[in-house]
């Protein structure tokens, strides 16, 4: 019933392509593919552009964002042998090639491309991402071992006992200092670029 709904709208083979652009932006049209099938234009429409509007709201309070690695790509020809560093997600949901090895970028180095703009709405989560990397893998600019609870910011909780803030502060001087951090917006000129 729904496949028969759909082709009279478009063929098979479209229908199928149209999943594997964007699986929820498919699920957008056939709701209204089969909402005016079985309803009205009207309410087809209506449906379209308020589940557009939710997907578009989601996705500016929820951008896609990655810490990114490095990938040297090597071009082998006759008269010179070529490099070419690529920056890829570190995360493995970005490589569909299992076979290929991330590298992070040089210690205390960070590089976050945003896919997404930075908006008002999205800016905050954005941050949190940011700063929870970086207390998660930088270290610390000051020696907590001798620092007083009375005297840590409110939202440190700190470590118990004598030696367990040694064991904290041995374990804080593996890390490397954060030297930089690399903002990479060239997804966001791109989509800038092609609304114009």
């Amino acid at each position: 019933m729904i496949l028969s709904a759909l082709s009279t709208i478009t063929k098979h083979f479209q229908v199928y392509s149209y999943w594997q652009i964007s699986p929820l932006e498919f699920l957008i049209w056939a709701a209204a593919v089969l909402v005016t099938v079985f309803s009205s234009i009207e309410n087809g429409i209506y449906t379209s552009i308020c589940t557009s509007i939710t997907l578009l709201l989601i996705r500016l309070a929820h951008p896609r964002s990655h810490f990114l690695g490095k990938v040297t790509l090597y071009k082998d020809r006759s008269d010179s042998k070529e490099t070419r560093e690529v920056f890829v997600p570190l995360a493995g949901n970005g490589i569909n090639n299992p076979d290929i090895k991330v590298t992070p970028p040089s210690p205390g180095v960070i590089v976050y491309r945003f896919e997404e703009s930075y908006l008002y709405p999205n800016c905050s989560l954005i941050f949190s991402a940011l700063v929870d990397h970086v207390r998660g893998n930088m270290r610390r600019g000051r020696d907590m071992t001798n620092v007083p609870a009375s005297e840590r910011q409110w939202n440190d909780p700190g470590v118990a006992g004598a030696r367990n803030q040694r064991e904290e502060q041995l374990e804080n001087e593996k890390k490397p200092v954060l030297r930089a951090i690399v903002l990479d917006f060239s997804r966001v000129w791109v989509s800038i670029l092609l609304l114009n």
